[in-house]
């Protein structure tokens, strides 16, 4: 559905971990990792499984050094003795998994009438531990076991008969595993919602026909925040650690050389870990991404200037939501970044409050980005800002509020325009080339992924066409991606720069 340029692709194959807060949720379906291989990884996942019954042979006898809990699996009826020898000496463990995909004829290729009946031997073995049951894991399939005239073709009726058959039997969460692309995972997730369980999606990756290096970590990325951000979601595993190799059809592999990780990886690593109890300041900026809930938007990596991911598959009656705060009460320009292949509108409300309706254009694609301005008035406090879509055609990637009214600034800077060389950037040195004479105060400032600010300096004479910056000095800051600011009066400029 997108087009994602080179240059664009080679920046995300730079990124790096920026030490963030590593999400709860997070994990990896792999069974084969040495200590440099989660070394590395357990910088981004909390937990990992391996379809067996036991940790990876590497690390079988060191996997807690690293911080990331390892979940056993009772792959068909048979692997149930071995989970209950592997918990009856490891008190780590915390949670079980059911049977793998029981419904294909060649996974675990179980009935629903025989997974009910062998439940309560794992289900004993869970109460005897004090651990918690993750039911068996489905999917849509094509060959597929038949039971009573049924063939399912359909995880949910296999679930729906196994849950009739397993009286009494207890299952803490729903396991399911998704290969389609998109943003196919939203409709599958709220499928499941029926069972008013939790939800691990412990096998996803987009297997889709036609599916590239750059749409992979697409998917990965808009599929990961979604997850990220509901709340029935308690963990999920992306497929796999590594398989056929990171350049071969389906270019899923998440790592690399031994300890390594690949650019698909090194994203899955960073994406921002969700935090709910987030709240935006205005005066800023808001991405749109980063919302505390929604209902049918997707994200997707972003092709902008700047920003890392925006919000895409927008249809008319989606919303999203957001948490913030207003500094002062007073008249605010408010200002919206979008794109799109026809025209939108959107409404804005302030806790329930209509505030503005943006009106978007036909920008000739879903990347080409332009701005939107209009003046709201914002009372101080604590609010929740919804943006409520009236048509589909359009992404949206930010919006950002600054004190006064629209047209008194350029939150842009269209008018200035500003580039930057060498980027990617080899030896820390590079310039920033601007397009007239600028004879006001102005201030560069470099921030992560993550919005920390790692570079600042206050510019306080005429600069004619060019600045030179200097970051040999930063010592913390290391290779990836960042975002340049050039912040002047009331209005800013960014541009994404590579550190190589």
């Amino acid at each position: 559905m997108r087009i994602y340029p080179l240059l664009f692709l080679f920046f995300i194959s730079t990124l790096i971990s920026f030490g963030q807060e590593k999400s709860s949720k997070r994990g990896v379906g792999y069974g084969y990792h040495s200590p440099a291989d989660m070394n590395t990884a357990s910088q981004g996942i909390s937990w990992w499984y391996n379809w067996a019954a036991q940790p990876d042979a590497g690390i079988r006898n060191t996997y807690w050094d690293y911080n990331v809990d390892f979940t056993p699996q009772a792959w068909n009826a048979s692997g149930i003795i071995g989970v209950n020898s592997w918990v009856s000496q490891d008190d780590k463990v915390n949670y079980v998994l059911g049977f793998n995909e029981p419904n294909f004829t060649a996974q675990a290729n179980m009935t629903p009438s025989q997974a009910a009946a062998a439940w309560p031997q794992l289900q004993a073995i869970a109460d005897q531990y004090g651990l918690k049951l993750v039911s068996p894991a489905v999917n849509y399939c094509g060959s597929c076991v038949t039971e009573n005239g049924t063939t399912y073709n359909n995880p949910f009726d296999w679930l729906d008969d196994f849950f009739s058959a397993c009286v009494g039997c207890r299952v803490d969460y729903i396991a399911l595993h998704w290969y389609g692309g998109g943003n196919s995972m939203s409709d599958y997730i709220d499928d499941a919602r029926k069972y008013g369980k939790p939800i691990w999606v412990t096998e996803f990756a987009n297997w889709d026909a036609g599916v590239t290096p750059g749409s992979q970590m697409n998917y990965l990325a808009g599929t990961v925040n979604f997850l990220e951000r509901d709340p029935d979601i308690y963990r999920y595993a992306w497929f796999i650690g590594r398989g056929s190799g990171a350049a071969v059809y389906p270019y899923i592999d998440l790592y690399g050389a031994n300890g390594e990780m690949t650019a698909l990886g090194q994203i899955y690593i960073d994406i921002p870990v969700y935090d709910s109890m987030q709240v935006f300041e205005i005066p800023g900026r808001i991405e749109a991404e980063e919302y505390y809930q929604q209902k049918g938007v997707f994200a997707e990596l972003t092709n902008d200037i700047d920003g890392f991911m925006n919000i895409g598959y927008t249809e008319a009656g989606d919303w999203l939501s957001y948490k913030a705060i207003v500094a002062e009460s007073g008249n605010y320009a408010f200002t919206s970044r979008y794109a799109g292949t026809a025209s939108g509108k959107f409404d804005v409300f302030m806790d329930n409050e209509k505030i503005a309706t943006i009106n978007t254009t036909n920008t000739g694609g879903w990347q080409n980005w332009k701005s939107a301005e209009t003046n709201v008035n914002l009372e101080a406090g604590e609010h929740i800002l919804k943006l409520a879509l009236l048509t589909s055609g359009f992404n949206l990637n930010w919006m950002g509020f600054e004190k006064g009214f629209a047209g008194l600034y350029d939150p842009m800077m269209s008018q200035l325009d500003v580039t930057v060389f060498p980027n990617p950037i080899e030896d820390r040195t590079f310039t920033i080339r601007f397009s007239r004479h600028i004879t006001d105060e102005f201030t560069v400032q470099i921030n992560d992924l993550n919005g920390n600010t790692i570079y600042t300096s206050k510019i306080a004479g005429s600069i004619e066409n060019e600045l030179i910056v200097d970051l040999s000095k930063i010592i913390s800051m290391r290779k990836g991606i960042y975002t340049l600011c050039i912040i002047r009066k009331e209005s800013s400029v960014f541009r994404k720069i590579v550190l190589l």
